[in-house]
């Protein structure tokens, strides 16, 4: 008998622990590309992008055909020597190489200056998400439509707008769950 009541006490016991550890969970959600586009200054870096596209890359394919053109052209002529001759033609091959796969060098040219650009305001987002869930208790924040299933969860981005001081977009007003805890 004394057994029974000390394994009951024992499991009553640990129902009590579990529970108030459960009650000390606070579960959010946050998606960093929403952070992103509320940050105040995150137009100057969608110019900056747009100006890299059209400065840069629009302009690029002409250039990289007259070089291709004007190397070719140097490599065929017989006043050339045969020692530049030879580099030149490596010089003409690489543009022919981008030429061929334009598609895939801007795109490439693209992402590399996006992650350039855009790479400090992520940092910057995570910190926000970061800073605003230790502030509000917040012990887990998941990215939401990474679950598959999840129990209901705040969403901290107006949390975050609220920290930065901006106005959410209508959209992104709707109301948070009330603190969900597991």
């Amino acid at each position: 008998m004394k057994k029974v009541l000390s394994l009951v006490a024992a499991s009553f016991a640990l129902v009590l622990i579990g529970n108030y550890a459960n009650a000390q969970n606070k579960f959010g959600h946050a998606s960093i590309e929403d952070v992103v586009y509320i940050l105040p200054d995150i137009k100057k870096a969608d110019s900056i992008l747009q100006k890299f596209r059209k400065d840069s890359l629009e302009n690029a394919l002409p250039f990289y055909l007259n070089e291709y053109k004007r190397k070719d052209s140097i490599a065929k002529s017989p006043a050339t020597p045969a020692a530049i001759k030879q580099t030149v033609q490596n010089e003409a091959a690489q543009y022919a190489q981008i030429l061929q796969n334009w598609d895939q060098f801007m795109q490439s040219e693209l992402q590399r200056k996006q992650s350039e650009v855009y790479g400090p305001y992520f940092s910057k987002a995570y910190e926000l998400i970061n800073t605003v869930a230790k502030e509000n208790g917040y012990t887990w924040v998941f990215k939401q439509d990474a679950l598959l299933v999840a129990p209901q969860t705040d969403d901290l981005l107006p949390l975050v707008a609220k920290k930065l001081g901006v106005k959410l977009p209508p959209a992104a007003t709707e109301p948070a769950t009330g603190g969900a805890k597991k």
